[in-house]
Order: C-alpha cells, then structure tokens, then sequence
C-alpha cells in the first residue's frame, strides 16, 4: 500500500507534539534550582510551581474531549499551540511566584489538550496498518521531550543558570506546532461523524492509496451507521456491569502517580542537590541521567510489548519500582547527607526510572485503551486520565514539603508502599496481549 507525503506530514505534527508535552513536564527540574533563588521561593511555593502545569492539565482533560468532538481535532491543536506559546511568554516575564504560577497553568492548559487530542487525531488520521506505530510516536517523542529539555536545562546550568532561557527555547518546536496545525487536515474519522463523507474521503486521499481510502470511508460509514441505533447504551458509563473495568482503570490511574514519577522527573535536581550533590551541574547531571534513561528505556520496552505481553512487563516494572523506591528510602535514612549519600541516590533513582519506563510507562496508555469496553472507552478514558493527573498534581504540590515533614526517606518510603499495591492488583488483571477488544470486554461483561 503506497504511503503519500502528508501522513509523514501529519506524523512529524504528532511527534512535534508529544515532544512538547516532555519539554513542558521536564524543562522544569533544572529551572526550579535558579527560580527558587530569583523569585525567593519557599518549599511550598516550589512544589506548587511544579504542579501548575499538572494540575491546569488535569481539569482541561475533563472538557477537551467534548470541545475536540464539538470544533474538530484541527482547531483543538491550533487552540494547544496558542495556549503553549502564551504559557512561555507569560513564564519568562514571570517577576514573582504569583506570576510564574499562572504562566504555569497556562501551559498546564495547553499540555491537558494535547494529552488528549493529539493521540486521538494521529490514530483517527493514521492508515491501520501504521496506527500503533504512529500512536507509539507520540509516547516516543514525549520521553525524547522530557530528555531534550533535561540538555537543554544542563547547557543553560553550565552557563550561568538562566532559568527563563531554559522555558524559551521552548518557543521554537511550540512555533513550528503552530504552523503545522494551519497546514494538516482535519481528521477523516471526525468529518465523517459531522456528516461529511466527501470531505473525509478527500483527506483519506491525501495520507494513503485511493483504494485504500475508499475501503476505509466504507468502512467508517457502517460504524457510523451502526452507532446511530445504539445511541442511548453509550450514555451512563456507572453500569453494574461496567463496574470492575472502570474501578480497575481509576485504581490503577492513581497508583501510577503515587509512584511519584512526575515529582521524580520534575524535582530530581533538587533531590539530589539535598541529598549531598551540592553542585548545581553535578545534580542536573543526575537529573539529565535520569531522563537518558527514561528513553533508552522506553524504547526497549516498545519493542517488547507486543511480544512479552503487557501484564508481564507491569509486574517486573512495578515490583522492581517498588524495590527501588525501598532502596533509595534506606539510602536517605541510613547515611548521612553527603556525597556518598547523593550518589547513592542517583543509583536508586536510575534503578527507579529504569523499572518505571518497562512497565508502567507504556502498559498504562494500553490499559486505558484495552481495558475499557466500546461504549465507555471514551468517557472512562477522560476519567481515567483526570484522576490520574490530578493525583500527579495534588503529590507535586505537598512533594518538597512532605520532605521538609518526614524526610525523603519517609516520602520515598509511602510511595514504595503504594507502588507495592500497584503490584498487587497487576496481578489480577488479565494478559490483553495477542486478544481483540472485543475478547477483552467478553472477560468483564
């Protein structure tokens, strides 16, 4: 089947935003060593500059599936730019904590509307035969983002530590998306759902074989056609029979960020500078390690999936999370700060990364997806994913206070306990591997 220039087009728009997101959540880490000092913030101002972008991603997450289905994929990611754009100009004339929170939440903004919209605009515009891989761009290029933004935080820390050029250089891929949501074209699947069929086959022709694109208007016509009857089962997703996938999908949304890995990823620098790595460079060196291998390892474990399956990759990542996160709790409590004390640290977070991206990094994006029956895929997916951005919110924001209170052993301590649970209810979910969806929802209804 012949691939036409535009997909690519439309791929390169999609890993554009993924890498984005990263930028957003991991540009942070670094800045937070210098913010603290010019705007005199104090542990909880921190945390709460942290959760900004967390905490406005999680309310829009709420919304922006109804505003995407409302005016079009297409507006929705121009709308994502905009916000992106507005968020950095705001954060780089921030002058106070006040200031440089609602820049922070303007970007928040803008990353809950590409956590939503940009995956379902790849998988509705994607030919089949390059959905997964074309949605597993995304994922790609986020962690390949919060790596960007990790040598992008280490130049500007050897050079003087200019925070607001870290949030800056943000604006080039933050422009280049803006031009891009001009030049793509409106999801196929989107225009057939607002009755356009001659304009949904028109953009299939653009992105793949006419063959090709007749065979998929086709078939989008009889699912369309086949949902207009069965309208009104698609309402209440609270059923008793949709009870055990929905609770599991909310379980497990919120334990993935009990974990703590967006404090991790955002507070890593500081972590370590704490614990003994006095050395701005040294700790952003760390934090940079950390995310290194957070795509190295996400990598391999795209590679797996398919072939090990998904629940044995959850199980090793959250059982070795666990481990680690009881490793670097003993490290903090056993031997004093210093050095010795700080590269520790390093290696128990490295350990903690490492599980982290083979198992609950890629398998939580198929869980929401797999687990969900048809008619609640979209309603329980946009709960699933505000529980878990808010639970990530709420951790940032008490994360540098709750270790000024107990200690980041204790702090490392509570969320190896949660992880521990996490591990628990992984055993109780089924392989979904090498299954349709269909054979999946027959397990729970």
């Amino acid at each position: 089947m012949k691939t036409k220039p535009m997909f690519y087009f439309i791929a390169a728009f999609s890993a554009i935003s993924g890498l984005l997101y990263g930028y957003d959540i991991g540009v942070i880490s670094g800045a937070l060593l210098f913010m603290q000092k010019d705007l005199s913030l104090n542990p909880h101002e921190v945390s709460m500059i942290g959760a900004a972008v967390l905490g406005g991603g999680a309310f829009v997450t709420l919304i922006t599936g109804v505003l995407s289905d409302w005016f079009g994929r297409k507006k929705m990611m121009l709308v994502a730019a905009i916000v992106f754009l507005l968020g950095i100009i705001a954060i780089v004339n921030a002058h106070n904590y006040h200031e440089a929170l609602v820049a922070r939440l303007i970007q928040g903004i803008g990353v809950g509307i590409i956590t939503i919209n940009a995956p379902l605009y790849i998988a509705e515009s994607a030919p089949t035969r390059l959905r997964g891989r074309s949605v597993t761009l995304f994922q790609l290029m986020l962690t390949i983002g919060i790596l960007s933004a990790g040598f992008v935080d280490l130049f500007f820390t050897s050079h003087g530590g200019d925070w607001k050029g870290m949030f800056l250089t943000g604006f080039v891929p933050g422009a280049i998306m803006l031009a891009g949501a001009f030049i793509i074209p409106e999801s196929p699947r989107w225009l057939m759902l607002k009755g356009h069929p001659a304009k949904a086959l028109a953009v299939l022709q653009r992105t793949r074989s006419n063959e090709e694109a007749e065979i998929e208007l086709s078939e989008m016509q009889e699912s369309v056609q086949a949902a207009h009857p069965h309208a009104h089962e698609n309402s209440p997703i609270w059923q008793r029979r949709y009870i055990l996938p929905l609770a599991l999908i909310c379980i497990i949304s919120i334990l993935q960020q009990l974990t703590a890995v967006n404090s991790v990823l955002q507070f890593g620098a500081i972590l370590l500078k704490q614990s003994g790595l006095h050395s701005n460079l040294m700790a952003m060196t760390g934090a940079t390690g950390i995310m290194a291998l957070n795509f190295l390892t996400t990598l391999l474990a795209l590679c797996l999936i398919d072939k090990v399956g998904r629940k044995i990759l959850l199980l090793i990542g959250t059982g070795g999370l666990a481990c680690a996160l009881f490793f670097s709790s003993a490290i903090m409590h056993f031997i004093a700060p210093g050095p010795i004390q700080g590269y520790f640290l390093m290696i128990g977070l490295f350990a903690f990364i490492i599980f982290y991206a083979i198992g609950p990094g890629v398998v939580i994006w198929l869980i929401l997806s797999e687990l969900l029956p048809l008619r609640i895929r979209s309603k329980g997916m946009a709960v699933g994913l505000f529980l878990n951005c808010l639970t990530s919110a709420i951790l940032a924001a008490v994360f540098i206070p709750m270790i000024d209170q107990i200690g980041a052993s204790g702090v490392f301590l509570l969320c190896g306990v949660s992880t521990t649970i996490y591990f628990l209810i992984s055993t109780r979910l089924p392989e979904t591997n090498q299954k349709t969806l269909e054979e999946i929802e027959a397990e729970f209804i």
